[in-house]
C-alpha cells in the first residue's frame, strides 16, 4: 500500500482521529510524505482555535469533520464518499493563513478561497479527475454559505436555494452538489463546539426540507 492509498483508507475510515493520528505520529514514510506534498496540513495542526465556535485546534476540527462526513455519506457510492472525505480534509486548509486575533478571538476570514488556492495544485495529484477538482473546490469554496442565513442576515428561501445551485451547476450537477453541499456544512458543524450549532444545524434540516419539497413538485 503507497502513502496516496494509506491516505484514503484512513480518511475513509471510522475512525478517522484515531487512525490518522497514529499513522502521522508512527509512520516515518507516511509523515514525511504527508508534510512533503500537503505541507499546509502541519500548520492546520499548529494552529489553535481560539474561538467559541471551536473546541478543537484546526487540524482536530478537520480530522473530526472527515469522521463526520463518512458517517452522513454512508449511502452514497465509494466514490462520492471519497470526494466528500477530501472536502472536509481540505474545507479549513488555509485557516493558519488568515488566522486574524480581532475582538478577542482568533478570526478566518477569507479561509475559504485561500484553501481552495492551496488545494487547487495538490487535488490532480491524488488521483481526481478535473471536474472532481473543481467540484470539491466548489464546495470548499461554498462551505460556510449557511452561516448568514443562521444568522438571520439572509433568508432561507428558493431566491437564496436557486443563487446557490446555478453556482453549483458550473462544475456538474447543480442540485446534486448542493445536496453534498448540506453534508458538508453540517459535518463542519457537528466538528464545532455543540454549545453554539444548535441554530445552524436547524437551518440545514429546514433546507433539506425546503429542497425535498422543490424536487416533489417537479
Amino acid at each position: 500500500m503507497n502513502n496516496l492509498e494509506l491516505l484514503d483508507k484512513v480518511l475513509l475510515s471510522d475512525d478517522v482521529v484515531e487512525n490518522f493520528y497514529s499513522e502521522y505520529k508512527n509512520n516515518e514514510s507516511f509523515r514525511n510524505w504527508l508534510d512533503t506534498n500537503i505541507p499546509d496540513i502541519k500548520k492546520c495542526e499548529e494552529r489553535e482555535q481560539n474561538n467559541p465556535w471551536h473546541i478543537y485546534n484546526v487540524l482536530g476540527h478537520i480530522l473530526h469533520s472527515v469522521e463526520s462526513v463518512n458517517e452522513l455519506s454512508k449511502g452514497l457510492d465509494q466514490k462520492e464518499r471519497r470526494l466528500l472525505a477530501y472536502t472536509m480534509f481540505f474545507h479549513d486548509i488555509g485557516k493558519p493563513d488568515t488566522c486574524v486575533f480581532r475582538k478577542n478571538k482568533d478570526t478566518f476570514y477569507g479561509h475559504n478561497k485561500r484553501s481552495c488556492e492551496i488545494i487547487e495544485p495538490i487535488l490532480p495529484n491524488l488521483g481526481f479527475s478535473e471536474k472532481e477538482c473543481n467540484q470539491i473546490m466548489a464546495l470548499v469554496y461554498k462551505h460556510d454559505a449557511f452561516i448568514q442565513v443562521g444568522n438571520g442576515q439572509i433568508k432561507l428561501d428558493d431566491k437564496f436555494l436557486d443563487k446557490q445551485i446555478e453556482y453549483f451547476n458550473k462544475f456538474g450537477d447543480g442540485k446534486k452538489l448542493m445536496d453534498y453541499l448540506v453534508i458538508v456544512a453540517k459535518s463542519d458543524n457537528l466538528a464545532q463546539n455543540p454549545e453554539m450549532t444548535q441554530r445552524s444545524l436547524e437551518v440545514l434540516e429546514e433546507t433539506k426540507e425546503l429542497l425535498a419539497k422543490r424536487n416533489n413538485k417537479r
